[in-house]
């Protein structure tokens, strides 16, 4: 069997709108072409895919079992389109950024102007743990690291864009909160809202855990800060999250926090990569949207 995409089209048409003429107009062509149309369809298929009613054209058995397999051939032929514009309408650049889940928090705006200003650059961007970051830049598996730690940096090059400092999260009143700074063994005395399993932030906090051979209980994981902080709030545990985000929280007197005095939680926000004077001017000018925004952000340089 071979079918015309414009045939199945109108065979579409037809049925959504369940009149001949109607589906016409939406298709922009006369009721005898795409009848047409529709003749050649079922001349193609083998069978009758409507019934003409009273009340309009009305599916057959056939035309049930046509029009649900072509929903799912027009919409891949459309995301298809959708692609293959990425290669047709100046497609420049692309720019790989592997980057943790502090790090990731701080993206949306910066990295929406740069995608604004740059319409021919596509954003792949993955999270991952600081280390695993820094080993996919050296390895040439991303283009930009975004770390908030210290790692080794395996000979790459870099600069600090910012900071920020993970706190312990707590409802008002808690019994953390009545210490000026927390271990990391105190806090995991108690229940822990985390974000998810596969977080950089959940897999770092397990491996501290791991190495005080400290038993962390974690009542939820939840997909982002955000939902992390409503949690605690609601009372289902605390939590440990940059202080940026928390801020606004705190200021309406919603949660309240406690340093943990570990230091691995102050955490320097580094650009990696393995050569600034390589990279492509799009790159550059991603880069430089960070540390515009990082300059501007009120909260980038947060002191608790």
């Amino acid at each position: 069997m071979r079918y015309e995409l414009t045939d199945l089209r109108v065979f579409m048409a037809i049925a959504n709108a369940k009149s001949l003429t109607n589906g016409a107009l939406d298709m922009h062509m006369t009721a005898p072409t795409a009848s047409y149309r529709l003749k050649n369809l079922e001349r193609a298929m083998g069978a009758s895919l409507f019934n003409r009613t009273p009340k309009g054209m009305a599916l057959t058995s056939a035309g049930e079992t046509v029009y649900r397999y072509c929903q799912s051939v027009l919409s891949n032929i459309d995301q298809l389109h959708g692609e293959m514009r990425r290669y047709t309408s100046g497609v420049v650049g692309q720019v790989r950024v592997f980057a943790n889940s502090s790090t990731l928090s701080q993206l949306p705006i910066p990295l929406s102007r740069f995608l604004a200003a740059y319409p021919n650059v596509n954003i792949d961007l993955e999270e991952h743990l600081s280390d695993e970051t820094v080993r996919a830049v050296h390895d040439n598996m991303a283009d930009i690291g975004l770390v908030a730690s210290v790692v080794h940096l395996r000979g790459l090059e870099s600069i600090e864009y910012g900071h920020d400092e993970l706190v312990v999260i707590t409802v008002p009143g808690h019994p953390l909160t009545k210490r000026e700074r927390v271990t990391l063994d105190m806090m995991l005395q108690y229940d822990i809202v985390s974000i998810g399993r596969n977080s950089s932030n959940f897999l770092y906090l397990q491996q501290m855990a791991n190495s005080l051979s400290c038993h962390m209980n974690v009542r939820v994981h939840v997909p982002n800060f955000g939902a992390a902080l409503r949690c605690v709030q609601e009372g289902v545990g605390i939590t440990l999250i940059p202080a940026t985000l928390a801020r606004p929280a705190v200021e309406k007197g919603l949660v309240d926090w406690v340093r943990l005095d570990e230091h691995w939680t102050l955490r320097q926000q580094m650009i990696v990569v393995r050569s600034f004077a390589a990279l492509p001017d799009y790159v550059k000018a991603f880069i430089q949207y960070l540390q515009d925004y990082s300059t501007e952000d009120p909260n980038a340089k947060l002191s608790i």
